[in-house]
């Protein structure tokens, strides 16, 4: 299996960094799928058609906290979903949607033969909080990890290893670095620069 960092709506940069990645491989995302980048639906849709594996983000559960979610971001999935010009319009039509409702089913984290995929840093494996899986940014934590966790959401300029259990593959695609992918049987890791494709007009 092959895990891969963010997305963040850069849609482009993920094809390109498809291109790189063995094409015998199954597929996972440590969500944050959508927001801040151009092209949430793009991705969404991507991920959805071709039965790829992810986990949820914080930015996929920020979707029913409405103010908490255009503040970080959610308006840029919202325009990419509706393409009108007024906001509420775009949200009837989002809430609307089966990508909605398939966002809003994906799971907390998944166990891959020795590994945990998650969001956030898993420091005591399934028993980690849901808040912390999902926001938690505090590595100090001690682990108690048994499996290896890969997971996203802090964004570093490189893949961070940690205590040699924990690998955070959230390379800051959306604010101009690499989209990141790690391949589980060989820990191998792939990087793409984000595509200038997926930055704003």
């Amino acid at each position: 299996m092959i895990v891969i960092g963010d997305v963040h709506g850069c849609f482009h940069t993920l094809m390109e960094l498809l291109d790189k990645l063995p094409q015998t491989k199954d597929i996972c995302f440590v969500g944050d799928l959508i927001d801040r980048g151009p092209y949430s639906k793009e991705v969404v849709q991507f991920v959805m058609e071709n039965k790829y594996h992810s986990v949820v983000g914080n930015h996929e559960v920020m979707i029913n906290d409405f103010v908490v979610w255009i503040l970080n971001g959610g308006k840029a999935t919202l325009n990419s979903f509706g393409g009108k010009a007024d906001l509420n319009e775009n949200v009837k039509i989002f809430a609307q949607t089966k990508e909605k409702k398939w966002l809003e089913s994906l799971p907390l984290i998944i166990e891959w033969q020795h590994f945990i995929i998650s969001h956030s840093y898993a420091y005591d494996g399934d028993k980690t909080t849901e808040d912390d899986i999902l926001w938690g940014r505090d590595f100090k934590i001690p682990s108690t990890m048994s499996k290896i966790n890969i997971f996203g959401h802090t964004p570093e300029k490189e893949v961070r290893k940690i205590e040699d259990k924990h690998y955070c593959i959230d390379t800051a695609c959306v604010f101009g670095y690499n989209l990141t992918a790690i391949d589980l049987e060989t820990m191998e890791i792939y990087s793409v620069k984000k595509s200038k494709r997926d930055t704003y007009e």
